[in-house]
């Protein structure tokens, strides 16, 4: 039987001997899923748990938040706008951060619009992405919502 060790090189058995001590990741935040196919927060759902963030809710509309009990811990909100732009989930997203201070939005679009755009942000979204987006662009994206902790207007 051969072992690991026996097919090591000498400077690969040194370099191996110096491991490096790994600083933890940093403090994730929870996360709720709204809107979009079942497909669609299944991906969003292992994008975030890759990434050590808890899922505590996923649902299909925004009537799903009400099942989550306020709590003073921040919450990355992820609101899939869906393939078409329905004007309700701007006032729906709206109407969620307005009574629920723990929520802080990321909304993904459907397709590059500026009227869509402004009209996430002015519904409360911290940040925008637009279909398709890169992994490293989403996992950038709710990093960014979570590090910020200004009140959403």
């Amino acid at each position: 039987m051969t072992t690991i060790p026996s097919v090591l090189s000498p400077a690969e058995k040194s370099a191996a001997g110096a491991a490096t001590v790994t600083t933890p990741p940093a403090t994730t935040l929870p996360a709720v899923l709204l809107g979009g196919n079942e497909d669609t927060r299944l991906l969003l759902r292992g994008l975030l748990r890759l990434h050590r963030h808890r899922v505590l809710l996923e649902a299909p509309g925004p009537e799903g938040i009400e099942r989550l009990p306020p709590s003073p811990e921040t919450k990355i909100l992820v609101v899939d706008a869906g393939s078409e732009a329905d004007p309700k989930w701007a006032e729906q997203l709206s109407g969620i951060l307005r009574s629920r201070s723990d929520l802080r939005a990321l909304v993904i679009l459907p397709s590059p619009d500026v009227a869509l755009e402004s009209r996430a942000r002015a519904a409360g979204a911290r940040a925008v992405l637009v279909r398709p987006f890169a992994i490293h662009d989403f996992v950038e994206a709710v990093d960014s919502v979570g590090v910020d902790s200004t009140p959403h207007p």
